[in-house]
Parts: C-alpha cells; structure tokens; sequence
C-alpha cells in the first residue's frame, strides 16, 4: 500500500541526547533589532522563496507571522490537514537549513498537539495559494539543544516561509450510483467510499476510460506535477478493494511515478475534480501486475479520485561546486561501465512498474 507518511520538522526534532549541545551563536540580546522588518522575501508560491536579509534581523520566542501573499482558496480547517512547502533560513549566518522545495510538499496534521507552536501559528486561519513568513528563536524550535545536523544553534533566530498549496475539498457527496462505466459505490456511516459494486454494471473494454463527475474550479494538473489525492481502488468484480486513502491520509506523489493510467487521467483536469478510471493492464501494473496488491496481469483496475491539490514538479538542488580534476599524465582505460541510477526505494500499488 501507498505510504503516506507525515514528516513535518522530521529534521529538526531529535531525542536531545542524540545530538550535541551547540554553543550558543546567535546574539544574546534576542529583542534587540527587528524581526521581520528586517527581510524581505519575493517569489511565487509553490517555487523556493527569494529572501533578503537585513543587517539587523532578530528573533523572539513568540512567534512573529505575517501574510505575504493572501491566497484566495479555502480557509484550512483547525482540525484537518494543510499541504505545505516550508523554507528555514538561519539568521545567524544568513543560510538555508531546511527547505522541501527540492522534494514533495509535505502534509501537516493542525490538530495534531505535538506540532510546533510556530507551525501551527503561522498556518491558523490561513487560505490556500497563501505565502505566509514566521521568525522564531531556533530553541522553540528544536529544542534547548540545537540542531547541528543542520547546523543550527538553540539561540539563532530563524526565518521560516510556508507556502499553503492544499487541500481543496470536493463538496459534492458521493453517489451510490455509478453512472456511464463507473461501478456503484458502498458508503461508510460517515458518506465516505469504502467499497465498489460491480453487479449489473457495465464490463471493462480493454481501453482506459476516465469520467469526471464532479470538476472543480482549481488549478489545471501536469504531468510533470504533484498531486495530492483520496482515492479508492478495485480491481473489477472484486468486493474489496486493494487500496485507499479516505479512511486515513490522502495521498501526495509525483504523477509522473505513478502508473501510465493516472497519468493520462489526471493531466489536464481541475483541482477540485472528482475522477472515475478504468485501467486495463497496460495502464495499470502490465502482463506482471501487482502480487503484493492481488492484481493479476489480466486484471482491469477501477480507481475513484478526488483531485484536493496540487505542486509544481520539486525543484533540483544546485550541483556543490568541485574543483576541477588535473588532466591525467596517462590516458585512462576505457571500458568500465557506469552505474545506472538506483530506483526508489519505496513500493507502492500506485507506482509505475510496468
């Protein structure tokens, strides 16, 4: 199954007795100069911020928030979930120690009580397509001990950008009755899909079919995007199904490392969008399938995805610069190959393996 895992400040905590106190670096007088008055960040949203800093940048332990750009989506609710891009920039030396622009926006849970005090600040009331900038001292952050795997001291002052990307919900219910291709569907108690109906419905054809039943008014999906997604999935005239998320933690991935189907799919619909596919085998899993998931080669999959956001594709972080190697004295034996790249790690039904 997909992992869907929550990760945020993933780098910045750490068991104290884990990582070595750093010496404090920052200045002792933590109210002195201005916080952020003092920097100026610029950019679009979902693409890495561009900050400024001023001579005299400070922090406080209370957060200070304020709204760069006041996006015009929904308001994110107090109790659910926020896709965010975030961006930490150390103050002391005016560098970057975290950012997820170079990997995939992460999904942060607001009722979660654990979470940072200046995440849940910063992202309160906030509307997605928001570019909103947070100061901190580092200590409430993490922790009395520092971080020097990022190589921040407890007293430097931080700089944080959040950019609010999702979720955009589907408000339309879901209807038990399948219409056009679409199997019916078996809600839980609370109207959410858990299972499809297969029985006098239409048989699959050998060609991938897609029917939008609700479209939403948001942003148009890439190929090259990622997307953020509930979704049910059934292979036809099975009573359960192999996968889903609306029973737990939407999905958030690159389209482009999922299977072909998706892609063609999902490219060019809405944020906001509700989707049926049928998938035959070479635009699910292929002649091999998925064992791991009980999908035979032979199998046509049925899919049910509400689209609730969407990224831009990561961004490649810059090569370090190298010095450059002297020219051999002799010329060197060809004939070695080179490594070919390693593929991902992680395994999911959704994964393109065919």
């Amino acid at each position: 199954m997909p992992r869907r895992v929550r990760r945020p400040l993933a780098l910045l905590v750490a068991p104290a007795l884990l990582i070595p106190a750093l010496a404090a670096c920052g200045s002792d007088d933590a109210d002195s100069g201005a916080g952020l008055e003092a920097v100026e960040v610029t950019g679009a949203v979902g693409e890495p911020p561009q900050v400024t800093w001023g001579d005299d940048f400070s922090a406080t332990a209370d957060p200070e928030v304020e709204t760069v750009v006041a996006g015009d989506g929904p308001e994110l609710a107090a109790d659910g979930d926020a896709l965010v891009h975030y961006w930490i920039g150390n103050g002391y030396d005016e560098s970057e120690a975290l950012s997820t622009y170079t990997s995939l926006p992460e999904v942060v849970d607001l009722a979660d009580e654990q979470l940072t005090e200046v995440f849940s600040t910063a992202l309160e009331g906030a509307t997605v397509g928001s570019r909103i900038a947070a100061s901190v001292v580092a200590e409430e952050v993490v922790g009395p001990s520092g971080n020097s795997q990022l190589g921040i001291s407890n007293a430097d002052p931080l700089l944080l950008v959040f950019d609010v990307l999702g979720p955009d919900s589907v408000d339309e219910p879901y209807a038990e009755e399948g219409t056009g291709f679409a199997p019916d569907l078996v809600l839980d108690e609370d109207g959410k899909p858990e299972s499809m109906r297969f029985k006098d419905r239409p048989r699959p054809t050998g060609r991938l079919q897609v029917q939008v039943v609700v479209e939403g008014d948001g942003e148009v999906v890439k190929k090259s995007d990622v997307v953020m997604v509930d979704y049910l999935g059934s292979v036809y005239a099975k009573p359960k199904p192999f996968d889903g998320s609306y029973d737990g933690d939407p999905l958030v991935q690159s389209l482009s490392g999922l299977v072909p189907g998706w892609q063609e799919a999902l490219a060019g619909k809405t944020v906001g969008s509700r989707v049926w596919m049928a998938l035959p085998p070479r635009f699910g899993y292929g002649a091999s399938g998925n064992e791991g998931a009980g999908i035979k080669g032979t199998d046509t999959i049925y899919f049910l995805v509400d689209i609730l956001a969407r990224a831009p594709k990561p961004v490649q972080p810059e090569p370090e610069e190298t010095e450059e190697p002297q020219e051999p004295e002799q010329p060197q034996q060809s004939g070695s190959s080179q490594p070919s790249p390693s593929a991902d790690a992680s395994e999911s039904p959704l994964d393109d393996e065919s």
